[in-house]
């Protein structure tokens, strides 16, 4: 029997670019072309996932930093620690890098398995970038798609779509800042300052429980002021349907959160409440399937969106 696992976390960003390496982590000197930007270089909202595959790139495959007016809540182990895990200075924290585990390990370094992007698509309220993982895991995995979708103003959703060749152990592991705890209640991830923060929350699938939680590794001592943070099914996996919302605060700004996961027969996705007003996101889990809904939803192509506005009041101003 096959079992699924959706997830789901929250982030920030708009239309997906390619990027070159920040000019203090540029290799020889030269740009090298080895990430995508969610929505694109300039907005204040940003996430860099990297795409790089090689040895000799700059950071860690698969691996992502997400920045709010140039300040980052989550980011991808840089250069210099990079280098230092590959050299083996810190022992078996290869496995343990911001990254998707199976079978407790992470993907497999080399030239020919940089991800590839395979669509993009954008809508009034939205902007979606689709790339294919699968060759540095095809050791494992017969296929693993990974999207990336950027509701405005303020949520970013990561779909993880993977067919394993045989049932394996999947770990979500997070290196956030040290300020972040666990809610004691919904057992998401929440780091609050006045600054801004984050919220990662992961709705629960029934008989599937899961919960995040906060684990002591390697990384812990590479990247000082983080800490490591666990989300794994208790059972193996053929298949993996992951959906991740990274809710990011900016410094002033708060925004509750609430959601429910939602299945189709060919559709994956989640209503998400944003103080209080809903927003329906689904995602094609097959990509022959045609007439695609979700919970009475229909959507077109690969990604569906649909943003609530409560209309204005008779007199008030738009």
């Amino acid at each position: 029997m096959k079992h699924k696992l959706p997830v789901v976390l929250v982030i920030l960003c708009g239309l997906a670019g390619l990027c070159a390496d920040p000019p203090s982590e540029r290799l020889g000197g030269a740009a090298s072309r080895n990430c995508i930007l969610v929505p694109n270089p300039t907005n204040t909202l940003l996430l860099r996932l990297y795409t790089n595959a090689s040895p000799d790139s700059s950071h860690p495959f698969n691996t992502f930093d997400i920045e709010v007016n140039g300040r980052a809540w989550l980011s991808s182990p840089g250069e210099i620690e990079w280098k230092r895990a590959s050299a083996g200075a810190v022992s078996n924290v290869l496995i343990w890098f911001h990254n998707l585990l199976l079978d407790h390990e992470g993907p497999v370094m080399g030239a020919t398995n940089h991800m590839k992007v395979i669509e993009s698509a954008s809508g009034a309220d939205w902007h979606y970038v689709s790339v294919d993982v699968t060759a540095a895991y095809r050791d494992r995995v017969q296929e693993y798609r990974r999207a990336i979708l950027f509701v405005e103003p303020s949520m970013f959703v990561i779909y993880d779509h993977v067919i394993a060749k045989q049932p394996v152990s999947c770990q979500w592991v997070l290196h956030p800042p040290a300020a972040t705890v666990v809610d004691p209640v919904w057992h998401d991830l929440r780091l609050e300052s006045p600054q801004g923060g984050l919220r990662i929350g992961a709705p629960e699938k029934r008989h599937a429980p899961r919960s995040w939680e906060r684990i002591e590794t390697a990384v812990d001592a590479l990247l000082p002021g983080t800490v490591t943070m666990q989300l794994a099914p208790t059972n193996k996996l053929t298949r993996l349907e992951l959906l991740t919302v990274f809710g990011v605060q900016s410094g002033g700004t708060k925004t509750d959160y609430a959601f429910r996961l939602l299945e189709g027969d060919h559709s994956i996705g989640a209503r998400i409440h944003r103080d209080g007003l809903p927003t329906i996101v689904a995602f094609r889990t097959d990509p022959a399937a045609t007439n695609v809904s979700l919970t009475g939803f229909p959507f077109n192509g690969p990604v569906g969106v649909d943003v609530f506005k409560p209309k204005p009041k008779p007199g008030s101003r738009k």
